[in-house]
């Protein structure tokens, strides 16, 4: 069955459009000029592409914000601060929940910022190989964490695992310090900077052009970097290349999720609105050796949300917190949204509230909701 959207102002990183979005449900957008079964006026809203997160660790997601210090010189510290309380409450009970459970929050979590792509950093776990997992989780990818905890020859070998036409994922120069600083060049001496490599954080990248040369991608996490360490990357070149996505690491670290890590990044000055939102779309998709996701193209995939239509599109998104988000599209099925728009649309969907605010989400959402211990802050299921 195909279902058109009329009157929406869509959003992307090639400018602003108004005209139908057609699209098969439970799979792709189709030529706007299909007959459709079904037509849904969206006036007043905006669409834009179901947004890409460049970095999280969805299994993290249930833990507190976390930290033993005031500011670290190196993230590495940090790691083994936390390493060392793992033993002790809430960290000893956060490890005793089922996998798919810990894995579901985080996924939950993306989906209800209207995220509906996530490059996850850590192993594949079987629950974000699911059909039932709330978001696309990136399949194909190498990964290591990062030069303090691997060896350099496990490193050299997981790059040279990873195929070329996958993404490798490191931490990389998260710190502030002359340690931080030097692990670009020791990662080059590795021989694992390639066309393929994606740096995680970079606060310690002080002459990035090298790697940028080579086609090198770096994922932005500013409110990570500054709750640590207290600044965060320079990432003006990164950007004026198109190698720059931003991501949400996981809430151990982080503001919340990527709609947070938007204002974060916007409250830097070092990007504008528009270029934010490729950070979050067509970037991200590049880097991450994705297809199919990150635009409102035929072909592509059905994923997308849609915002209540403001003057200036591009910061309305920045602005957006998640409970203003009125529409979530993955794959061509609704997935939440708010009551009046969702009703529109052809599916099964339980009452909820998210954040004070009354939403309709997908049954097959709420009933994995409901069979989870762990809870999503500030998500209430109604009857």
């Amino acid at each position: 069955m195909l279902a058109a959207l009329t009157h929406a102002l869509q959003v992307t990183v090639s400018g602003l459009m108004e005209r139908r979005l057609v699209y098969r449900v439970g799979s792709q957008i189709v030529p706007h000029t299909s007959p459709a079964h079904r037509e849904i006026d969206l006036s007043g809203y905006a669409l834009y592409a179901g947004l890409i997160n460049a970095h999280d660790h969805l299994e993290l997601n249930h833990y507190p914000r976390t930290k033993f210090r005031e500011v670290y010189t190196n993230a590495h510290q940090w790691g083994e601060d936390v390493s060392s309380h793992l033993h002790e409450s809430p960290y000893r009970e956060g490890q005793a929940y089922p996998l798919w459970e810990r894995c579901w929050i985080g996924g939950l979590k993306n989906l209800l910022s209207g995220v509906t792509t996530v490059a996850h950093h850590n192993p594949l776990h079987r629950p974000l190989q699911a059909r039932w997992f709330p978001v696309r989780v990136v399949q194909r990818y190498g990964w290591s964490h990062s030069l303090h905890f691997e060896t350099p020859t496990a490193i050299q070998r997981s790059y040279q695992r990873t195929p070329p036409t996958a993404p490798w994922l490191i931490h990389l120069a998260e710190g502030t310090d002359t340690i931080a600083v030097a692990e670009l060049g020791q990662l080059g001496q590795l021989g694992a900077l390639g066309s393929n490599t994606v740096l995680i954080h970079g606060v310690g990248i002080t002459n990035p052009q090298p790697a940028i040369e080579r086609g090198v991608g770096l994922v932005w996490c500013p409110s990570t970097n500054h709750d640590l360490l207290g600044q965060t990357a320079q990432v003006g070149a990164w950007s004026a290349a198109g190698q720059l996505a931003l991501g949400s690491d996981s809430r151990l670290t982080a503001d919340g999720d990527l709609l947070d890590e938007l204002r974060a990044a916007y409250a830097t000055g070092q990007v504008d609105a528009p270029t934010l939102l490729q950070l979050v779309t067509t970037n991200p998709a590049r880097l991450l050796r994705l297809s199919k996701v990150g635009d409102l193209q035929v072909g592509y995939h059905a994923d997308f949300i849609a915002l209540p239509r403001q003057a200036d599109p591009y910061r309305a998104l920045i602005e957006a917190r998640r409970a203003d988000i009125a529409l979530v599209v993955k794959g061509g099925r609704v997935m939440f949204g708010d009551p009046d728009l969702v009703r529109q649309f052809s599916g099964r969907f339980v009452e909820a509230e998210l954040d004070g605010r009354p939403k309709l989400i997908n049954v097959g959402l709420a009933a994995r909701l409901q069979r989870s211990s762990l809870q999503e802050t500030g998500l209430i299921l109604g009857a």
